[in-house]
C-alpha cells in the first residue's frame, strides 16, 4: 500500500475529530475570555458548534462494538449497587 493510501482517512480518525472539536471550544472560550472581536468571538462559536455536530456525529457512526453488555457491567467497583442480569 502507498503512503498516500495510509494517509488517506487519517483526519477522519476518532481521536483526531475530538482533538479539533475540543480545540475549537478551547479558542471560542479563549477569545471570550481575552476580549476578541465580536466577529471573532462569532466566527470561533459557529466554528466550536460545527465541529461538535461533527464529532458527535463521527462518534455515533463509529463501527466500533462489544461483547460487554450493560447489566453485566453495570457499576463494576460497587458489589453493593452491582446488577447482576437477572433483574
Amino acid at each position: 500500500m502507498t503512503m498516500e493510501g495510509n494517509m488517506k482517512h487519517h483526519w477522519f480518525d476518532l481521536e483526531t475529530v475530538i482533538a479539533v472539536a475540543a480545540g475549537f471550544t478551547v479558542l471560542y472560550m479563549m477569545s471570550i475570555l481575552f476580549d476578541q472581536a465580536l466577529g471573532l468571538i462569532l466566527g470561533l462559536y459557529l466554528s466550536a458548534t460545527v465541529a461538535t455536530l461533527w464529532m458527535v456525529i463521527r462518534i455515533l457512526k463509529d463501527p466500533y462494538s462489544t461483547e460487554k453488555t450493560f447489566d453485566e457491567y453495570f457499576y463494576q467497583d460497587r458489589d453493593d449497587i452491582r446488577r447482576t442480569g437477572s433483574e
